[in-house]
């Protein structure tokens, strides 16, 4: 899968699932690029108060709650391919 179909539906997915947490809002979230020593590591989903860090390396979402507690992590090789459908 190409980087910008992974982009896709890590975004499809981040928003399933701050919807699922309770999230009711969806049109004010934000996304930003993360950069580590000069290079891409990833994207930071921030939506009411929950985020969601997508770690391009760790091959990794990791969510965090209201509180900004760890939550959980998703490994993103489950995500289907919805840029494709």
């Amino acid at each position: 899968m190409q980087h910008a179909q992974l982009l896709t539906s890590v975004r499809q997915h981040v928003r399933r699932t701050f919807t699922a947490q309770g999230v009711e809002d969806l049109d004010d979230c934000c996304e930003t690029i993360l950069i580590r020593d000069g290079f891409y590591c990833g994207r930071r989903f921030t939506c009411d108060s929950h985020r969601a860090i997508w770690f391009v390396e760790e091959k990794l979402i990791k969510y965090y709650g209201a509180d900004g507690e760890f939550m959980f992590a998703q490994p993103i090789e489950g995500l289907p391919d919805t840029a494709a459908a």
